[in-house]
């Protein structure tokens, strides 16, 4: 019997992991825009959430994740989720990720938002590029590689999928998996890759999949600022790194979890300082083992010229994580026959309205296993898919990247409201009469990509007329019952419109 044929589009930790489980399997093609370590996953400082301590359960690490998700989240998917979790550590320890250990048992970690300690750490502070390196490492001969390949649209014949065309080649195949990672280049200040521009999200909507959630953007409360920016992870926190004004007064300091609130918490507080002009710092003097518990940290620390163990650590939000995306079901299954998502460019309802701490690469671990089990046992059939739809770089006028970054974080980011979201609309807007530019870069599309994306952002963002996890609205500062039960999504077939789904506060099983 002929195997079949996968494409999958990404080469994080979600797209290795579909590759290793679909190696010996399935003919597979595994394609990055740029080479093996350029991703999110490898920038993952903070680690991995199983609950695999004596006091835990999965039960609680759900509840955690609903919590963190402001109620917006499948708790079925956030227990299903937590259930896999020690199953995947296990299989990631067998394959020789060298997760930290004392006395034989799993050293763990706190991070904001968990009830329980169940952070496990590899690399110390290098977690993601610990579990890149060892599925590479394992990652069977089977696997054709293509490095350095943009994918500019998915192939489409007689409304099904059939492969993607690069800017140098066509692949052909029964299936598709996308696994590009988020899209943090929107904002002026992200933690993420330069390469995390949406990409993959664009390249289903063109094709006909349905686009969810986009107004959920989570932003990571502690961004370096300095000539090297970067993410200072949440672990610092969790170890007990204070933040603080320049008089050395806790910002966070009249919350119940103090600095080990949701993340939407603590960068909307620390925004909210910022904006009254204050400047936050992060307070880690007193953590004597710094620099051998996060060693990558401490140097890129020292390459700005800060010394943690003197300085107070200026710091400011960043975008870091899209908890909205493309919309699958709990095996990745988008709405188009043949073309699958996972990892942080799928909306799989885990993550609600902000994504719990350390739980980006468990899902991409998780989902990556069970989209391999479901791609071999669909049938492949025609529907859904549309011809794909152009670039908008191709059609008229894009902003430049850097103006529309600054715009986006200037009235689509932390805090929202209708003025600054109708401004912006109103700006994108106005380069759709502008004659195109010529295209003569791959930076060109990739900024018409981040154009269209920004467009469906802002869109949902107005139509959501609530504050709800990482969407915070000052003109509507208070959550709706109502609006917990809604999602605004997105297709070329019916634009924007409004799903209701019934989301569980409790799961059976519990």
């Amino acid at each position: 019997m002929k195997k079949k044929s996968v494409i999958i589009v990404g080469a994080g930790i979600a797209g290795l992991m579909a590759a290793h489980k679909l190696a010996d399997k399935a003919e597979v093609s595994l394609l990055m825009k740029a080479g093996r370590l350029d991703s999110n996953s490898c920038m993952a400082q903070g680690g991995i959430a199983a609950a695999v301590g004596k006091t835990d359960h999965p039960t609680l690490h759900a509840r955690d994740t609903f919590v963190a998700g402001s109620g917006f989240n499948s708790f079925n998917r956030a227990f299903e989720l937590a259930l896999q979790a020690p199953v995947i550590i296990k299989e990631l320890d067998a394959l020789g990720v060298p997760f930290e250990k004392a006395a034989g048992q799993y050293v763990l970690g706190h991070e904001g938002a968990h009830s329980k300690r169940r952070i496990l750490h590899a690399y110390q502070d290098q977690t993601g590029l610990a579990v890149v390196e060892t599925l590479w490492r394992t990652l069977s001969e089977n696997v054709h590689v293509y490095e350095n390949q943009y994918v500019l649209e998915l192939i489409v014949k007689n409304q099904t999928i059939q492969g993607v065309r690069t800017v140098n080649h066509d692949f052909y195949g029964d299936s598709v998996i996308i696994a590009t990672g988020g899209s943090g280049q929107l904002y002026e200040n992200s933690s993420n890759e330069q390469g995390a521009t949406g990409d993959g999200l664009m390249l289903a909507y063109r094709a006909g999949a349905v686009l969810k959630d986009l107004e959920f953007m989570q932003f990571h409360p502690t961004i370096l600022k300095g000539k090297e920016p970067g993410l200072i992870s949440e672990a610092v926190r969790g170890e007990g790194a204070y933040l603080v004004n320049r008089a050395g007064d806790r910002l966070m300091g009249e919350w119940a979890k103090g600095e080990l609130e949701g993340r939407d918490v603590v960068a909307a507080t620390l925004h909210k300082a910022l904006q009254s002009g204050e400047t936050v710092f992060l307070d880690a003097k007193h953590l004597h083992d710094f620099p051998s518990r996060f060693p990558a940290i401490f140097k890129r620390l020292q390459r700005n010229g800060y010394d943690v163990r003197k300085d107070l650590i200026p710091i400011e939000p960043g975008a870091h994580f899209l908890c909205g995306g493309i919309e699958t079901d709990r095996f990745g299954r988008t709405s188009v026959n043949g073309l699958y998502a996972i990892g942080e460019a799928a909306c799989t309802g885990v993550h609600g309205a902000n994504r719990l701490a350390s739980n980006s690469l468990v899902e991409a671990l998780v989902y990556g296993q069970a989209v391999a089990a479901a791609l071999l046992a669909d049938q492949q059939t025609k529907a859904g898919a549309v011809k794909p739809q152009p670039n908008t770089a191709l059609v008229h006028g894009i902003p430049e990247r850097s103006q529309l970054r600054k715009m986006m974080s200037a009235y689509a980011g932390i805090e929202r409201d209708v003025y600054g979201l109708q401004t912006m609309a109103d700006w994108l807007a106005s380069f759709q009469h502008l004659p195109k530019k010529t295209v003569v870069h791959v930076d060109d599309l990739e900024t018409g990509t981040l154009y269209e994306l920004a467009t469906l952002v802002v869109k949902a963002a107005l139509l959501r007329t609530e504050t709800r996890g990482t969407h915070r609205r000052s003109d509507y500062p208070s959550a709706d019952e109502q609006w917990r039960k809604r999602s605004i999504c997105f297709s070329v077939q019916n634009k924007a419109f409004v799903k209701t789904e019934e989301r569980e506060y409790e799961p059976a099983q519990a």
